[in-house]
């Protein structure tokens, strides 16, 4: 330590009282003549009186010296002095980025490397602390805390279920330390699947003089694993990877309810994929691999369905088969009941239904009132009610249309027929007519009704002189289609299209959910209504979620399944990359800068016991 600096030197002109002090103490006063009556004690404690003479001495300057080095301490104190001394200025602020990815829950000999991670970072906890969770997003979970705090919240911290993102979290560091030294520790099994390369950014930083120490603690673990999951309404395709050197021997299980609904043993050559394709199953249900290895996070994933898998369609027609009927009936998430008028409530199975409970009611090629087996009149006031309250009704043309009395169930105002050819061709190219991009004129027809779309609705396609042939509306709660394509006179009937176009308008209508929408990779964030929302090991309130685990999300009223499904996140075997920091010694060396201490407190602490121990000592001599 060198000579002490001061702040305030003006300070100093204090020590004059130190000046003082000792002039006051040397100044003695001139000795006095007196006569005592008797000295008989004097004379008789006179060889005691020598021997404590140096004590008495030591004492009368033990005082002298108190004062001395009290008023000597209050005067520097003025001054305000500090003293320089080295420090390593990496341990004053510490950002910690701790890998929470798929991979850390591998184990070997029973011990994860999140577990070795998490033992290692308590360690490094000093001074002023910062702590990052290296996901696929990086989540900062503690800013600027001391060291109490620190170990606090890594306790709390688990391993998640997805992807590694390490070079965001280092330049997520990087902001946090700002122009503060600092080091920066990352530890991870640096099985690093998103974001920059972290040599590349770990180059960036030490140019600007920031510490940064990588600890690799990647294992030997084993795996054989679930990768891709292709789920679709009617069925499901599972691949399973074996990242082995030598062949594995796999059991693939389909559980529903706690129960395998189905299952099959496959053997997978090293570092090859198999595939397993099974029926979806409605609901939630779970792909399952025995027997589990050193990385279970993907020996598991999770199906969900939409709660509604197949649509109730009422088919109304006097039509004893046509290619409509044969193409409802070929789908696998319609349940089509068909009745012929006039009867409503029986269908042609001779079974008793509730035809207005149905998700879609069609009309197609009906008898008029009047007409043998004709049309009930008030059945299209019992449909158009239906409608009113949220029921979907499609209206398709025939050639007495104009006869009918469909009230405010269609989408156009009907005008004349037209016998010409035309070709029919699709306007906008949405969910219903995706299928015809490519051919957006998809059929012909020679003859039509010449018709005006109503306010408010969409035509989805039309006929060369543009009047609309095939329309969409809403009406009240509920939604309406007109069906202006006369089957009988175009060939759309006996095109493979025309089921999967009928299929899209009764999904579309219904607003039936994609299976898709309930199926996610971890790492997804999702905004929804502020709400409570069950996770697979929680539950929490909130408007943004991070889909971070694997398992069953609950919210929204509907299940979601959440899985990993990463290759290179699964490769729990891949060695490392990373080498060892050979030149830490030099940057910490480089680091090690001096900082100023200030001594006020210490310097009045001092004086302040000088002055009780000076009071002790002047209440034992009896001046008190």
């Amino acid at each position: 330590m060198a000579a002490l600096p001061f702040q305030r030197p003006f300070g100093l002109w204090a020590l004059i009282a130190v000046a003082i002090f000792i002039f006051l103490y040397l100044r003695r006063p001139k000795p006095q003549e007196k006569v005592i009556p008797s000295l008989m004690f004097v004379i008789q404690d006179n060889k005691k009186s020598r021997q404590y003479s140096f004590f008495q001495k030591l004492m009368t300057n033990l005082l002298f010296l108190l004062q001395l080095f009290s008023i000597l301490g209050l005067s520097l104190v003025a001054a305000a002095p500090f003293a320089k001394l080295k420090y390593d200025v990496t341990l004053e602020n510490t950002v910690i980025i701790l890998d929470v990815s798929a991979s850390m829950h591998a184990k070997e000999r029973g011990v994860s490397r999140f577990d070795k991670a998490l033992g290692q970072a308590k360690k490094a906890v000093s001074g002023r602390n910062s702590i990052i969770m290296a996901e696929n997003v990086p989540l900062i979970v503690l800013e600027n805390e001391n060291s109490k705090i620190a170990l606090d919240v890594l306790s709390k911290i688990k391993p998640r279920a997805t992807t590694t993102n390490l070079g965001d979290a280092l330049l997520l560091a990087k902001d946090i330390l700002g122009d503060k030294p600092g080091r920066i520790i990352v530890f991870s099994d640096f099985l690093a699947t998103e974001g920059p390369d972290i040599e590349v950014v770990r180059a960036t930083l030490s140019s600007e003089d920031k510490i940064v120490d990588f600890v690799d603690v990647s294992n030997n673990a084993k795996n054989v694993g679930i990768i891709k999951l292709e789920v679709t309404k009617y069925n499901t395709k599972v691949y399973v990877k074996n990242f082995n050197n030598e062949a594995k021997q796999v059991t693939i299980k389909i559980i529903k309810d706690n129960k395998a609904i189905a299952q099959t043993q496959v053997a997978i050559a090293p570092n090859s994929i198999e595939n397993f394709i099974f029926d979806t199953p409605a609901g939630i249900s779970k792909v399952e691999l025995e027997p589990k290895d050193d990385l279970e996070v993907d020996d598991a994933a999770y199906i969900a369905t939409p709660p509604k898998i197949k649509n109730s369609v009422l088919l109304v027609t006097n039509e004893k088969s046509s290619n409509l009927e044969l193409a409802l009936e070929a789908a696998k998430d319609i349940e089509l009941d068909v009745v012929n008028p006039p009867v409503l409530t029986i269908n042609t199975k001779k079974q008793r239904i509730e035809p207005y409970k149905h998700d879609v009611i069609i009309v197609y090629k009906i008898n008029n009132v009047n007409k043998r087996d004709g049309i009930v009149p008030g059945t299209f006031e019992d449909i158009e009610e239906y409608a009113d309250k949220g029921g979907n009704v499609i209206i398709a043309a025939q050639d007495d249309s104009k006869e009918i009395s469909a009230r405010s169930l269609l989408a156009v105002e009907l005008k004349d027929k037209i016998n010409k050819p035309t070709k029919v061709c699709v306007d906008t190219i949405n969910q219903i007519t995706k299928q015809f991009e490519k051919e957006r004129c998809f059929t012909t027809t020679s003859s039509y009704f010449g018709a005006e779309a109503k306010k408010g609705t969409i035509a989805f396609a039309s006929a060369d002189d543009k009047t609309p042939l095939i329309v969409y509306g809403e009406k009240k709660k509920g939604k309406i289609a007109y069906y202006g394509i006369l089957d009988g006179i175009s060939d759309f009937k006996t095109q493979p299209s025309f089921p999967i176009f009928w299929n899209s308008l009764i999904n579309f209508m219904i607003g039936a959910e994609d299976i898709k929408d309930f199926n996610y990779k971890t790492g997804k964030i999702v905004a929804i209504n502020e709400q409570k929302v069950k996770t697979p090991s929680s539950t929490l309130t909130t408007s943004k979620l991070l889909m971070d685990e694997a398992g069953i999300y609950e919210f929204d009223n509907k299940k979601f399944a959440v899985n990993l499904l990463d290759e290179k996140e699964s490769d729990a075997s891949l060695l490392s990359k990373i080498e060892e920091q050979k030149e830490r010694e030099k940057l910490l060396e480089r680091e090690s800068k001096e900082h100023d201490f200030n001594l006020e407190l210490t310097i009045l602490g001092l004086v302040f016991l000088f002055m009780l121990t000076e009071f002790f000592y002047i209440k034992r001599r009896g001046d008190l």
